[in-house]
């Protein structure tokens, strides 16, 4: 087999979570096999990722925008565009953006399971 990476890969076993879009959930995997161009991640059995997400590592603090580079059903390899630690101000805004969204939605399902409760009392 030949080896195609650029850069060495280091044997790692981190959590992580894909970041998809602002409004869906966030999807756990396990980060393995990192270098500085990629990393493999597993990934659970009915997961289906985009071509291009956003990869947030607690442990390390650190947001990598990630592309698929090949995929079997729980492994997928992927390549790094950049790396950005995730208390720039890019990040911070980011961060920001998906936690008003986040209270937008709950307000509105809190208020449209209020409207129902005022029906039922009298």
């Amino acid at each position: 087999m030949t080896e195609r990476r650029q850069t060495a890969r280091r044997r790692v076993c981190f959590g992580g979570r894909v970041r998809v879009a602002a409004f869906l959930p966030e999807i756990d995997c396990v980060v393995r096999d990192v270098s500085l161009g990629g990393a493999k991640l597993g990934v659970p059995p009915m997961a289906t990722l985009p071509d291009c997400f956003d990869l947030f590592i607690p442990s390390r603090n650190e947001i990598r925008r990630a592309f698929v580079a090949w995929r079997t059903a729980t492994v997928i390899g992927i390549g790094f565009e950049a790396t950005r630690a995730a208390n720039t101000p890019e990040a911070i805004v980011r961060r920001l953006a998906d936690r008003e969204a986040e209270v937008t939605r709950l307000r509105a399902a809190l208020l449209s399971g209020n409207d129902r409760m005022l029906d039922c009392v009298h």
